[in-house]
């Protein structure tokens, strides 16, 4: 797990009912502490035992927040993270424990919100976090189940969980670690490494794109012409994953290897082409298309994978 930045924190612990506190801490301005409301539905249920109990907390940060950074060591636990029309950061907290709550750490320094759970690294607690931000933040957050939208670019690692990015406006950096990534809207440039995970993106329009899955599957639909795009889903040592994608416009620089599986291309290629396509699935199938074409040239051997293979002369 990354480090969590600790100069200025607070640490809390729950006990009964929050009334509304303000806590003023060296080097940071002052967090407001709301009353505990009922669970929030979006964190779903959580493990339930003979003495497990739950906490649930709202807060609101007056200062502008610019960053967000939030550090998860709870395995299974939420990570939530929504653009919405507010002035200040919302944050509700929903914690998980057995005997006495763990301290949940948040500081705010130089525009930065960072929220943590270290606690949890070595006890049995679990704390999710969802948060409303303004659309102008950006955000990096690491560990657990990681569900992100509405923002201005972010930097996510899931430790192996699930990741959910939709309508990011700016870049976007993504390690899952085997787990399934999902975006949905995209305009910043994309760098994504799943580790076996299937990767499943639409409504792309970024000009750059480079995701590797490491044998899992990759479905990628850009909706406007990308300039660059670099797709790995094997290298056929071991496994490949199914590459398909989507592209509009064109001619495309492609290269395409798919060590024998078949290809189906049904996009303008030229060398000579400004915009490039490159994309390796080490033995997985490889279909390329510019979501408009009925005809599509399928390329390599129909006889390894048989005619029920979509596509196959």
């Amino acid at each position: 797990m990354r480090p969590v930045a600790r100069a200025g924190r607070w640490a809390w612990g729950l006990c009964g009912l929050v009334t509304a506190a303000a806590l003023a801490v060296p080097g940071t301005r002052l967090i407001v502490l709301a009353g505990v409301p009922p669970a929030p539905a979006e964190f779903g249920s959580l493990p339930q035992g003979q003495s497990q109990l739950t906490q649930t907390r709202t807060l609101t940060v007056p200062q502008p927040v610019t960053r967000l950074n939030v550090q998860s060591y709870s395995p299974g636990a939420l990570i939530q993270v929504t653009a919405a029309p507010v002035s200040h950061v919302q944050v509700i907290e929903m914690i998980a424990y057995y005997g006495r709550p763990p301290a949940v750490e948040l500081s705010v320094s130089g525009g930065r919100l960072s929220l943590a759970d270290p606690a949890c690294a070595d006890n049995s607690c679990s704390v999710s976090f969802a948060v409303k931000v303004p659309p102008t933040v950006t955000v990096t957050a690491t560990g657990g189940q990681l569900s992100i939208s509405g923002i201005s670019g972010a930097t996510l690692d899931s430790d192996g969980a699930p990741v959910s990015a939709t309508n990011i406006r700016g870049p976007l950096t993504v390690s899952t670690l085997g787990g399934l990534l999902q975006i949905n809207g995209l305009t910043g440039p994309l760098h994504a490494e799943t580790g076996g995970g299937q990767v499943i993106a639409t409504g792309i329009t970024a000009a750059t794109a480079v995701v590797t899955t490491g044998c899992g599957p990759a479905q990628i639909t850009f909706s406007a012409a990308p300039e660059s795009v670099t797709v790995g889903t094997g290298d056929g040592s071991v496994c490949g994953g199914s590459a398909d994608l989507t592209v509009p416009g064109g001619p495309y620089a492609l290269t395409a290897n798919s060590d024998g599986a078949p290809q189906i291309i049904g996009i303008t290629t030229s060398s000579a082409a400004r915009r490039s396509i490159t994309v390796t699935t080490g033995g997985g199938h490889l279909v390329i298309s510019s979501g408009k074409s009925r005809h599509l040239r399928a390329i390599a051997s129909p006889d390894r994978y048989g005619p029920a293979y979509p596509g196959a002369p």
